[in-house]
């Protein structure tokens, strides 16, 4: 894997936007008493503006030249299932906000990711680096330590 500017930035741009939108969320659903249904009401749209820029310039134009939509038709199904899927998702998201933080939300992502890729790695037999295996054990160290600092109030 080479360094690549590009997407290091486009990284840090989607980092920004995440934990802005997340602490948005959060002020609506907690400081406002708003309850999930209605935060993503109003949250949708803003989300939805943004994602649609940046796909409509990075990814729209392949998606054209190669005809990439007309997998939508003969998939329907699957492409239904999908968008039920990453509704229901929003909304678990919403709920975990509101009844903890977005912070926590962050870490159950991160813990979620690491212990994915060390079951793949443990399982499924996909490979995995030394470097890469200490720092996924280190997420999921660190994930487990907040926790029980969060649940004994130290």
């Amino acid at each position: 894997a080479h360094f690549n500017l590009t997407g290091m930035l486009i990284m840090c741009a989607a980092e920004t936007a995440e934990a802005t939108r997340l602490v948005l969320t959060q002020k609506l659903l907690t400081n406002l008493k708003f309850p999930a249904m209605e935060g993503l009401y109003y949250m949708a749209p803003i989300c939805t503006f943004w994602m649609f820029g940046l796909a409509s310039v990075l990814e729209l134009p392949r998606a054209l030249r190669e005809d990439a939509f007309s997998l939508v038709a003969p998939n329907s199904r699957l492409f239904g299932l999908a968008v039920l899927l990453g509704f229901a998702v929003n909304i678990a998201s919403f709920l975990v906000i509101k009844r903890t933080s977005s912070v926590m939300l962050k870490l159950l992502g991160t813990a979620r990711n690491a212990g994915l890729v060390l079951f793949s790695a443990i399982f499924l037999g996909d490979e995995l680096t030394a470097v890469q295996a200490f720092g996924y054990a280190l997420c999921l160290l660190f994930f487990g330590l907040y926790n029980y600092f969060k649940m004994y109030k130290l």
